[in-house]
């Protein structure tokens, strides 16, 4: 579908005294670059510039905490030191035309530190401490610090202000059976359940001019959670208490896969809720879950299942995405994988970065200069750093060549497009092959590049980007008939079928895809692993789901399993008491972990001007090559 500016999606709305450009709105995200008393710094300010440059419509800045109890990675604005900061921010979003929001938010119990609170002692998992249930004068207290928060809002420019009400944090928990065991006016029945929810509505709508947006869980999608039907009464009740627009996620911290969807949980998953909520209520509906594919956010927007879409992780990868989806330039998009790197770096406490886009965490002095002296660079290996260092050397004036020793480029993208949950990451590898056609890098494949190639190139500077290659052990039989580097199983080298016995050496990235595709085809698979769990160099979201399948799929898992020894049809190992056991096994595949190929080339290369980066130098992830380009061809 081809999406212009005269398309639904970039169609003006005008809502309570609001004016908004069209109907794309930038979620907000959490993104760790406040300082740690929760102020604004100069790359916040950058970050949301850079966005609203971009085209976008509406920007809600992420969730602001409303508590001084708390403490964790958010910027803050409980107090009147916060407002300045926050003024300096919709500055620049307002400058752009951009209508500017803020997320209010109280995390209840699920805090980075600080005190759990909750309406009822209930805690979050296992291993989280048990909350401490609110009192009635302790909730006046939360219900008059987000009316306060707003003010400093409006003090602030914002031109409305949403309350983070979903996903498990405190008005959700309100809400919620499962958390709230009250017996009092604030727990019970769902009008009692939502009493907390209406108060801080009215308490806001009452302390500001602005509009109150409310961000709503459609579902809680957990086992006795509240269900649909609940949240369109809920919906209903917040409209009358003065609500001008509510944006419709779904889900908690439990079911976090729908929230945040990974790549393989398909688009569009949230969008029946925002549809049916709209359909009982009269104000503006905003759908959201990755919603960045342009033909799937026109239909929301023209079929009428919400009034306005809500992107996030698109805008990360790429801010210019309005800009071009609404010219029709809708191949130069750079798009989100849905690795969701952001969100596990985010969730870990550092700051955001991206995969696909290293600019994001840097715009506060991202600049591509023109190179003052153009030069000959030659890059040799085509995954993630190869590629991004080819492209920003090219966009500065280099006289780029791309070397691969592989029939097409791409490297580790192309293997780990083989497992079944990730066969999106192609969709990075075919933009950059595009955009390094369209800019004139000079790429030859199928060449093993060596010390007599570079010498008959002789370009001005070498650019080692040859990743790493497979380690193997020194475990007897290692080199046995049997053995195998478990990417060929996932490039289907190896045959296998239904009702073999394969064992999987290494239980982290690789071993797990490896696992996984095996599975699918009915083969009887083990992964022995030394450390005390399996799903290492996966992002969180998609490791509790991948290792929950494995198990629940029959996958046998051996954790502190030291192998030593592989004969023919079987294979030894010790496990953590010390006892020697034997595992059958038809096919030994290894994962064990990688070593840099950098050097290999660099020593023959001595007296050149070379550099070394990405898995060449230094195994890493996907953020780590891709940002290690960047900064070594933005110096070249």
């Amino acid at each position: 579908m081809a999406v212009t500016t005269t398309s639904a999606l970039f169609a003006p709305l005008q809502f309570a005294g609001l004016k908004l450009k069209n109907r794309l709105v930038m979620a907000p995200m959490g993104s760790c670059q406040s300082d740690h008393e929760g102020f604004v710094t100069d790359q916040t300010v950058a970050y949301y510039r850079r966005r609203a440059e971009g085209g976008v419509g509406t920007i809600t800045v992420e969730a602001a905490l409303v508590t001084p109890d708390s403490h964790g990675h958010e910027p803050r604005l409980h107090g009147p030191e916060f407002v300045p900061g926050m003024r300096r921010v919709v500055d620049v979003i307002r400058a752009q035309g951009v209508t500017a929001g803020i997320q209010l938010m109280h995390p209840g119990r699920q805090v980075t530190s600080g005190p759990s609170v909750a309406p009822s002692p209930v805690p979050l998992n296992s291993m989280a401490p048990v909350p401490h249930e609110l009192t009635r004068e302790e909730i006046a207290t939360a219900v008059a610090q987000y009316a306060r928060a707003a003010r400093f809002a409006q003090d602030a420019g914002f031109q409305f202000v949403e309350v983070h009400g979903a996903h498990g944090y405190l008005p959700s928990d309100f809400l919620s059976p499962v958390v709230n065991r009250r017996d009092d006016e604030y727990g019970g029945s769902l009008e009692r359940r939502a009493q907390f929810v209406l108060e801080v509505a009215r308490a806001i709508t009452d302390a500001v001019d602005i509009p109150l947006f409310w961000r709503l869980s459609g579902e809680e999608l957990t086992e006795g959670g509240y269900t649909v039907d609940d949240q369109v009464q809920v919906a209903r009740w917040l409209e009358q208490a003065g609500i001008a627009c509510l944006s419709v996620s779904a889900g908690t911290w439990h079911t976090i896969q729908v929230t945040v969807a990974p790549m393989y949980v398909p688009r569009g998953r949230m969008i029946p809720y925002a549809h049916r909520i709209k359909q009982e209520v009269s104000i503006p509906v905003i759908a959201v879950g990755r919603l960045d594919d342009p033909a799937l956010a026109e239909r929301v927007v023209s079929e009428g299942s919400a009034d306005l879409v809500m992107i996030g992780r698109g805008l990360l990868a790429d801010p210019d995405w309005p800009r071009k989806v609404g010219n029709g330039s809708l191949e130069d998009v750079r798009p989100c994988i849905a690795c969701n790197a952001c969100v596990d770096l985010v969730a870990r406490g550092f700051e955001m970065r991206c995969a696909v886009n290293p600019e994001l965490g840097h715009e506060d002095g991202w600049e591509l200069t023109p190179a003052t002296a153009p030069r000959r660079v030659m890059i040799v290996g085509s995954g993630p750093a190869g590629m991004e260092a080819a492209r920003i050397a090219r966009l500065r004036g280099h006289d780029v060549s791309l070397w691969e020793r592989d029939d097409g480029i791409g490297g580790k993208l192309d293997v780990a497009s083989r497992a079944p949950s990730k066969g999106e990451v192609l969709r990075y590898r075919d933009y950059q092959v595009r955009k390094l056609d369209e800019l004139g890098v000079d790429v030859h494949t199928g060449v093993d590049v060596t010390a007599d190639v570079v010498e008959a190139e002789n370009p001005d500077v070498v650019v080692l980007a040859t990743g790493a290659e497979p380690l193997f052990p020194p475990i007897p039989g290692i080199d046995g008939p049997t053995v195998v580097d478990a990417q060929d199983i996932l490039y289907r080298r190896v045959p296998f079928a239904a009702g073999d016995h394969i064992a999987i050496v290494g239980g982290s990235a690789t071993g797990c895809e490896t696992a996984e595709l095996l599975l699918a085809e009915g083969v009887d698979v083990t992964i022995l692993e030394m450390q005390g769990s399996i799903g290492h160099g996966i992002e969180q979201i998609t490791r509790r789901r991948i290792v929950k399948e494995l198990k629940q799929g029959g996958v046998q898992v051996l954790t502190r399993s030291k192998v030593t020894g592989i004969e023919p049809d079987r294979v030894l190992y010790e496990a953590e008491d010390g006892t020697m056991h034997e595992l059958p096994a038809s096919c030994v595949a290894l994962a064990v972990g990688w070593r840099p190929r950098g050097e290999q080339l660099a020593g023959p290369l001595a007296g050149r001007d070379v550099v070394v980066l990405g898995d060449a130098e230094r195994p890493a992830d996907f953020v780590a090559a891709v940002g290690a380009a960047a900064a070594a061809a933005r110096v070249l």
